[in-house]
């Protein structure tokens, strides 16, 4: 009987796999080896099971805003490009130049499940679809999703109060012309909510003007569930003359 189950230590034990062919005299006249791989369910690979062909992560959002904004500088003709940091970065300003803009994650929540986005919190997976893969065979693979909700800052620091103010419009424009970008990269939705009150800091003789820029964003995360077709078979065999 072969257990076909994920147990670990039922694997270890048949990791080695010997099948010898006796005839009817009790003689060896043949013999096959083979072995079972270790499999960790834990490093499944959800990615080839998803429905679109980008799962939008806070870090493939933030890779594509930082795409973006050097798209458009470069057609701008712009030779020196503003850098996009997450927030309270530990160098220096002055390394940076005049400007930089940081991000930071203001709050992360369950997606509501009206239309409004003002009602109960969906907090727990619903389902998506099955699929059988040839990766797997044994497997029905269940793919379920659930969609967080995210408000996200950018932070528009500059040295006066012009390049600060400049800086937060000009980007404030084209996240919000280009909101598609984000949307055919993974988000369900991707909108400007608003900007915070105009303020600065000093840091040792230094004033930094910021303008804070907060943006919706609601993806879906994706999680996958691998249910065995066959758990054990029998194999009985005889041999006749």
């Amino acid at each position: 009987m072969i257990d076909f189950s994920y147990d670990k230590q039922i694997l270890e034990k048949i990791k080695d796999i010997q099948i010898e062919f006796i005839n009817q005299d009790g003689e060896l006249i043949n013999q096959l080896s083979t072995s079972i791989d270790t499999f960790n369910p834990y490093e499944f690979d959800i990615s080839k099971y998803l429905p679109n062909s980008y799962a939008m992560t806070i870090d493939s959002f933030v890779d594509t805003a930082r795409n973006l904004i050097k798209d458009v500088e470069e057609r701008e003709g712009k030779k020196k490009f503003i850098t996009l940091t997450e927030e309270y970065p530990p160098e220096p300003f002055d390394q940076y130049g005049d400007e930089v803009i940081t991000w930071k994650v203001i709050s992360r929540e369950p997606g509501k499940m009206d239309a409004k986005g003002t009602g109960r919190p969906q907090r727990k997976s619903n389902y998506s679809y099955s699929v059988h893969s040839p990766y797997e065979p044994n497997k029905v693979i269940t793919v379920e999703s659930r969609p967080v909700d995210h408000v996200i800052e950018f932070c528009c620091w500059g040295k006066t109060n012009k390049l600060a103010n400049e800086r937060a419009y000009w980007l404030e424009k084209i996240l919000v012309n280009n909101s598609f970008v984000f949307e055919i990269n993974g988000a369900e939705r991707f909108f400007w909510k608003d900007r915070k009150t105009d303020t600065y800091m000093t840091v040792g003789n230094q004033r930094l003007f910021y303008r804070q820029l907060h943006f919706f964003l609601r993806f879906r995360e994706f999680e996958s569930k691998a249910e065995s077709i066959l758990r054990e078979i029998l194999v009985q065999s005889t041999i006749t003359r």
